[in-house]
């Protein structure tokens, strides 16, 4: 298992990447294992049918065997084409296969980092990235797949916190009790 610590940089003028990557293709595990489980359910009711005596085209064995597993295609596809950078200035997610979505949010606008890490994401060592905002466009944003997201966690509040001060902005926060 890959070891990720991230340190916390000094301010500086330069932008420096904390992160640059896709999320973990693990992220996909669960829906893996439910299309293998759905096809398997498939091959067996396909040779119960056909061992009584039912005949079924051909067409529809091929498509109801292909939609897992295109299914399973696309969710990979869909991670392996999601792009996440967080540098010293801001957060950047860019995803899509046919058309392409870019969203960024600034890191002194972050209020809140909260990871979430399920029991087989902390065996593999990633979790996902709950991030809250005062961006009015995009409020809360899920990151699903980062490595060590703890340790995201920590040094995203720290620099968010940093940044806010280094720039004299205080927290406002309009509609919260």
């Amino acid at each position: 298992m890959r070891e990720h610590r991230y340190e916390l940089q000094p301010l500086k003028d330069h932008w420096e990447i904390a992160f640059n990557g896709s999320p973990v293709w693990m992220i996909n595990l669960p829906l893996l294992v439910q299309c293998v489980l759905v096809e398997l359910v498939l091959v067996v009711a396909a040779v119960y049918v056909s061992a009584h005596g039912w005949v079924l085209p051909w067409p529809v064995l091929v498509a109801l065997l292909a939609c897992p597993l295109g299914l399973a295609a696309y969710r990979i596809c869909e991670t392996e084409l999601t792009h996440i950078v967080i540098d010293s200035a801001r957060l950047t997610w860019r995803s899509g296969i046919l058309t392409r979505h870019v969203a960024s949010v600034e890191l002194f606008r972050i209020q809140n980092v909260e990871a979430s890490i399920g029991w087989w994401q902390r065996v593999l060592g990633f979790g996902t990235l709950i991030i809250e905002s005062s961006d009015a466009n995009h409020p809360l944003w899920i990151l699903h797949g980062i490595p060590d997201a703890e340790a995201m966690r920590d040094a995203l509040n720290s620099y968010a916190l940093a940044l806010r001060d280094a720039r004299g902005i205080r927290e406002f926060n309009v509609g919260r009790v």
